[in-house]
């Protein structure tokens, strides 16, 4: 496609990551329903480096978390964020300034994804800087950034781009179908409910496009795209599996919702067509479920005048997604033993693909009528930035320069942590409940980010220390390796005879170096099979230049 002067585009683009980080340039921060989440994430991290724990995996300082585990769960592609953050502030205490460090460079993910997978769909400049425009001022994008303050999903939704455009290849070039296993990568590796929205998406796809997708080399791709999506992920998933299935996380056993509560927190059919603040069902209100009114019109719009059939196919998935994400679809209606879907949480989720769905797809169309009527183009993007100000207003307004109480949250512990009676007292940091009355424990200091104690022992017993279970954990009791017990309650037990002892809580690191071993091997072996396949493609070209001239 031939493109006009882009500059007007480029401009806009500007403004709107302009507008952006004047929310980061203000003082203080905005809250959001998960920034407490976040910020404990990134002290933890930052505590537990300082500590020189590795790998960074429990934080014992940070009051009343009881050396609970964020980095064993939680997806890691937000924590290299920090981390990246962390050594640009050169290790400042100012966490409030890491944490607008992160939000920018997601900022830039996001442009980057919706500028060259909007691109590459199209061939034009043009269709890029529209599909960034269409995409970033969306009512679901901005809601994850300045109400939810979703961290990890709104970095998951700046790759969805790069993963449809990766998709879409496989029908036509081919050029880029290699992002289907990297984008779906970075998606996992940022949050997983985004990975069950991207598989739902993948296998729609597949169904509606089957005879053309079905053939050896198709298959031989999945099969490689597969092999190394685990391979470079098993870092994350080994560890996870193995703390599912020993650890008996909350998270990931009694907290999955059912199929009625799926249901119970879909959104409402006006909300989510005409981009209103949420007040139906159980979800929290004030957020935009929507891409935008505009996005909306322009989607309807290409069934009409749209000249691609594999995008319309494409649209009208969007389209059932937006419909899918309010309570017009009858989620209850699904076993609860088909527990895949579950995994998603919130219905509205969906509208994390349909938003790119429609900013890419459309992007194209636009560009067309970008040559012949930039008028209506500019209106268009004014619109889009106009409605930038319903989800903003209060991050703009609303500003905090300290951080509230951050409590203990129950996704990460154990089944038994999480009784009414002991997650009362945790929440609390009232560990004294928990505590031996005829035991008295010092804590020392630490070792490798790991601590030792004291622990003074009036008569044998099983001692109950300060610390969350988790699998994996040993202790040292006077420089003798000792099994933990299991408690009741779901904390750290050792069984120690009377008199003082010296005590240490271990790790075995196995369960985490071994995979991060894996996955640092595979890394580079697919590092080395892809530079080889690209230059045996450049010697193939060049021969067929110099001896097949026609």
């Amino acid at each position: 496609m031939k493109n006009k002067n882009n500059f007007a585009l480029i401009i806009l683009n500007l403004i709107i990551f302009f507008i952006l980080c004047y929310a980061l340039l203000q003082n203080g921060i905005w809250r959001g329903h998960d920034w407490l989440a976040h910020f404990q994430r990134l002290i933890s991290l930052n505590e537990e480096l300082d500590a020189q724990q590795f790998p960074p995996l429990f934080n014992y300082w940070l009051p009343g978390q009881f050396g609970y585990s964020w980095q064993l769960f939680y997806p890691p592609l937000t924590s290299f964020l920090f981390l990246l953050a962390r050594i640009i502030t050169f290790n400042s205490t100012d966490n409030i300034l890491q944490m607008k460090i992160v939000l920018f460079i997601i900022f830039v993910i996001a442009f980057i994804c919706a500028f060259y997978a909007g691109k590459r769909e199209h061939n034009s400049s043009a269709a890029g800087y529209l599909c960034t425009i269409l995409f970033i001022t969306s009512g679901y994008f901005l809601t994850n950034i300045f109400i939810r303050f979703a961290l990890g999903e709104m970095l998951a939704m700046a790759f969805m781009p790069l993963f449809l455009r990766g998709c879409s290849s496989l029908l036509g070039d081919r050029r880029d179908i290699w992002l289907i296993p990297f984008s779906a990568l970075a998606i996992a590796l940022s949050n997983m409910p985004s990975l069950i929205v991207t598989a739902i998406f993948f296998l729609l796809f597949f169904i509606i496009n089957i005879k053309r997708l079905i053939n050896r080399i198709n298959i031989r791709f999945f099969l490689e795209s597969l092999i190394c999506f685990m391979a470079l992920s098993a870092f994350y998933w080994i560890p996870l599996l193995y703390h599912m299935r020993h650890s008996d996380i909350f998270a990931t056993h009694a907290k999955l919702l059912s199929y009625e509560d799926v249901f119970r927190f879909s959104s409402g059919i006006m909300e989510n067509l005409f981009s209103l603040p949420s007040k139906y069902g159980v979800s929290n209100h004030g957020m935009y479920l929507s891409v935008g009114v505009i996005q909306l019109l322009i989607a309807i719009g290409y069934l009409r005048y749209g000249r691609s059939a594999p995008a319309k196919k494409v649209i009208l998935v969007a389209l059932f997604f937006i419909l899918a994400a309010t309570h017009l679809l009858p989620w209850y209606l699904l076993p609860d033993r088909f527990s895949f879907l579950k995994i998603m949480q919130f219905p509205w989720r969906l509208l994390s693909c349909a938003t790119a769905i429609v900013a890419l797809f459309t992007s194209g169309m636009l560009a067309g009528i970008w040559q012949r009527r930039p008028l209506a183009i500019l209106l268009m993007a004014a619109l889009c930035i106009a409605s930038m100000f319903f989800p903003m207003n209060q991050a703009l307004t609303e500003r905090h320069t300290r951080l509230e109480h951050m409590g203990l949250w129950d996704d990460y512990l154990n089944n038994s942590n999480i009784r009414e009676d002991n997650f009362a007292h945790l929440y609390n940091n009232d560990f004294a409940y928990f505590a031996n009355k005829n035991a008295s424990i010092t804590t020392t200091g630490y070792t490798d980010g790991y601590p030792d104690m004291i622990i003074t022992v009036r008569g044998e017993q099983t001692v109950t220390l300060p610390y969350i279970m988790y699998a994996g954990y040993y202790l040292l009791v006077d420089d003798k390796k000792t099994d933990v017990s299991r408690l009741d309650n779901g904390l750290v037990g050792v069984k120690l005879t009377a008199g003082e002892h010296r005590v240490s809580l271990l790790y075995e690191r196995n369960i985490v170096v071994v995979p991060m071993m894996v996955s640092i091997i595979s890394f580079f072996i697919i590092s080395f099979i892809i530079i080889f396949r690209h230059r045996r493609v450049i010697r193939i070209r060049m021969f067929s230049q110099r001896f097949l001239p026609f």
